[in-house]
């Protein structure tokens, strides 16, 4: 029993780091809603808000005090800053204060928010803090304080605020929804391209270098946790419970714009209210659904399970999922249908489902950066480290499989 499971773990490992190597992950959403706007597909990545939600009209609205607050600690969470998706979080650290969030947030104060996060960045090394020369006043009609004199000049210099041509920031004007995500990405482009050591910061439990941490984060990429967090801890051998199953395919359902399959989901989850804890039947039901929602390579290979009735829902769940060259259950053909199923198994086929997303963003046509081509060399140190992996991902297999004898 113990083999079959590993031996789904072991897909997970090579398709992890494979993917890991050669794609970028990040462009995710594009590839399944291409015509959707940058502030759409950033929006979406930091968890604020999905593309059912972004138009015109809403980025040209006030964003209030709590959505800006969010939308910053979004940021904050992707870049490594904070290990959690938690205001309360925010407040300790002395950038915002707790209570309650006015409708709207001036420039000011949005402005000022950033100028903490500044501070807080440098008193923890997060940031290069660079040597400062006198005092720095950047604005006609706005003048910081004293202890904002040093964040302010970094904010400018480093192009994070821009004014008007006339010299002002017209502080008192309420910030607009898509100023908030611009300047939002702004701080998180200054935070990367300063090389902020990222952490894992999905889960406390998971860390940088296991096995789940690039399935992981593709499945934040495509909205797996937009609906469900899942707590501050994995707890990756635990039973995934039949709402958290749903919440996180209706999630990936919502950032794709299928609604008809996410109904189907729903659905599925009314039928099996009787159970907390989902079963690898709910899992494949629920994985088919996603499997049919999203595009793969169709694959020949027929599975026929050894405790799996014909002419079932589940049997017909299962030829979707071997249609799209996936196998659940144990090396001797049975399927164990009743069995509860851990986090880790039922993120790990679900990353599985949606992998081929990633592959087909990879599809479009690359960009060239005429500065630095790449050369024969570069290649080869490429093939060198995949060499190198897949030669690391054998010795842990057969570490596993010694100790199994």
């Amino acid at each position: 029993m113990q083999y079959g499971k590993k031996e789904f773990i072991a897909g997970l490992l090579f398709a992890a780091i494979t993917t890991s190597a050669l794609t970028d992950l990040t462009s995710l959403q594009a590839s399944a809603k291409s015509n959707i706007a940058s502030e759409t597909r950033f929006a979406q990545q930091i968890g604020l808000y999905d593309s059912t939600q972004i138009n015109r009209k809403l980025l040209e609205s006030d964003i209030s005090e709590e959505s800006f607050q969010r939308g910053l600690n979004g940021v904050l969470l992707e870049t490594g800053l904070f290990g959690t998706l938690s205001l309360q979080e925010m407040a300790a650290a002395g950038i915002i204060d707790a209570g309650v969030s006015a409708p709207a947030i001036s420039r000011k104060a949005a402005a000022e928010t950033f100028l903490r996060t500044i501070i807080y960045s440098w008193n923890r090394e997060l940031l290069p803090k660079p040597e400062f020369e006198g005092r720095y006043t950047a604005f006609k009609d706005w003048r910081v304080e004293q202890k904002y004199h040093e964040s302010l000049a970094f904010a400018v210099n480093s192009g994070l605020f821009q004014g008007a041509s006339n010299g002002l920031f017209k502080p008192e004007r309420n910030l607009k929804v898509q100023e908030a995500l611009l300047l939002l990405q702004r701080f998180f482009d200054l935070a990367t391209r300063n090389s902020l050591p990222i952490k894992i910061a999905i889960f406390k439990d998971v860390a940088q270098d296991h096995y789940m941490t690039a399935p992981l984060l593709n499945l934040r990429r495509a909205g797996a946790f937009d609906l469900t967090t899942l707590g501050q801890h994995l707890n990756g051998t635990k039973a995934i419970s039949v709402k958290d199953l749903s919440l996180v395919i209706q999630g990936i359902l919502g950032r794709l714009d299928k609604p008809a399959y996410i109904s189907q989901i729903r659905q599925l989850e009314r039928s099996f209210k009787q159970k907390h804890s989902a079963t690898r039947k709910i899992l494949a039901c629920m994985g088919a659904v996603l499997a049919n929602a999203v595009p793969h390579s169709e694959s020949n290979q027929h599975i026929l399970y050894s405790d799996v009735k014909t002419g079932t829902s589940l049997e017909k769940s299962l030829e979707v999922l071997s249609r799209a060259g996936i196998r659940m259950g144990y090396n001797n053909n049975r399927f164990a249908g009743a069995e509860k199923v851990t986090r880790y198994e039922a993120l790990g086929l679900i990353n599985l489902i949606i992998s081929e997303l990633a592959v087909e963003s990879a599809a479009e046509p690359t960009k060239i950066n005429t500065e630095k081509v790449a050369t024969k060399s570069d290649f080869e140190s490429l093939k060198q480290l995949m060499i190198t992996r897949q030669a690391r991902i054998r010795r842990i297999l057969n570490r596993n499989t010694a100790d199994e004898e």
